[in-house]
Order: structure tokens, then C-alpha cells, then sequence
């Protein structure tokens, strides 16, 4: 080995005396991060698919109206709080309620979502389900509440028809008739077969 070479041996051996410990550690911590990351990722794969499963099943149970359906669906919801699945489990849990009679426990479910939801479609579906709860209960005030907040665009003229049938279930016949032709007028696709016949009884009126 000449000279030049000795002397490149050394400076390494030097250079590794003084940076080799933060190098291994930056290597290690590097790994750390890499393979925890990987497994982070794999574990909210794994939390997701279980959610995606478990939803599944309570849909079912209520569907079929099974036995203990509507305790596992409210602690489904409980256990995956603030979650997409969990306003998805509101959604059915309120109208298997609806459909049972349950009106109360209709209303608490479909607010759970209006409350929690950042999903502006899936908070203009909860509203629009909530006003047609509250309307039954002749709760016009909190239903007009329901139906004329903010709404994407699809959801604007079933808001408006709705909207006329509360107006029109309380005699205010100008309010509704106004609904109507709003109803009429927007751009969404929810539109029931019988709005202009609501819409002429009013014209008659």
C-alpha cells in the first residue's frame, strides 16, 4: 500500500471515528420510520376493512330486522364515532327506526350525522330525512330548519318540495305554493311524480 493510500485509509478511519455513530443511528432511525410507517399504513388498511365489514353486517341485521339489530347497530356507531361508516350505520338505524314506529330514536341518529358529517352529501341526505321525521311528528319549526339549510345542488329541489309540504301541512299556501315552483324550477333529480299536482291543488285553493 503507497503513501497516498495509507493516507486515504486514515482520513475514512478518522471520518468514521467521528460521523460512523450518527450515521449507524440516522441508518437505524431512518428504518425505524420506514418500517413504521409501513406498518401504520397496514394497520389503518386492516381498522378500514373492519369498519367496511362491520357496517356491512349491521345494514343486514337491519334490514332484516334481526334480533339485538338495533343495539349492535348504535354500538357500532359508538365505537367507530365520527367515522364515514358510522354515519352510514345513522342513516340505516334511522330508517329502520322510521319504519318501526321509533320516531325519537329516528330524529337522534339522523342529527348524529347532520352534527358530525363533513360530507355535505351525506349531511343534505340526513337533513332531508330528518325535516320528513320531524313533519311527521308536527314539528314544523325544526323541520323548515332541516330542509332550508345549505345543500349541494342535487339535493335543492326535493329540499323545495319538501319544503312546500310542510308549509302546505301547516295552511300557509303561499309559502308552500312558493316551495313548489322552486321545487319546480332547480336542478335536482328528486322530484316526486305528484309536485305539480300539489302545485295546481294549491292554484285552486
Amino acid at each position: 500500500m503507497d503513501q497516498n493510500e495509507e493516507q486515504q485509509v486514515e482520513r475514512i478511519k478518522e471520518f468514521w471515528a467521528e460521523h460512523g455513530k450518527g450515521i449507524i443511528a440516522g441508518a437505524v432511525i431512518g428504518f425505524g420510520l420506514f418500517f413504521g410507517w409501513r406498518y401504520y399504513d397496514q394497520a389503518q388498511i386492516d381498522a378500514a376493512n373492519a369498519a367496511s365489514a362491520g357496517y356491512q353486517q349491521v345494514a343486514s341485521q337491519l334490514q332484516a330486522d334481526a334480533d339485538n339489530a338495533v343495539v349492535n347497530a348504535q354500538q357500532f356507531i359508538d365505537e367507530h364515532a365520527g367515522s364515514h361508516y358510522a354515519h352510514l350505520a345513522a342513516l340505516q338505524l334511522a330508517q329502520h327506526a322510521a319504519s318501526n314506529g321509533d320516531l325519537a330514536t329516528a330524529v337522534t341518529a339522523l342529527q348524529q350525522v347532520v352534527g358530525e358529517s363533513d360530507d355535505n352529501n351525506l349531511k343534505a341526505v340526513a337533513n332531508i330525512r330528518l325535516a320528513r321525521v320531524l313533519l311527521a311528528q308536527q314539528q314544523y319549526e325544526g323541520a323548515l330548519a332541516a330542509v332550508t339549510t345549505a345543500m349541494p345542488t342535487a339535493y335543492q329541489a326535493a329540499a323545495a318540495e319538501l319544503e312546500g309540504d310542510i308549509y302546505a301541512e301547516q295552511g300557509q299556501n303561499d309559502e308552500a305554493r312558493e316551495a313548489y315552483q322552486r321545487a319546480l324550477a332547480a336542478e335536482g333529480e328528486a322530484l316526486t311524480p305528484a309536485l305539480e299536482l300539489k302545485l295546481n291543488s294549491l292554484a285552486t285553493s
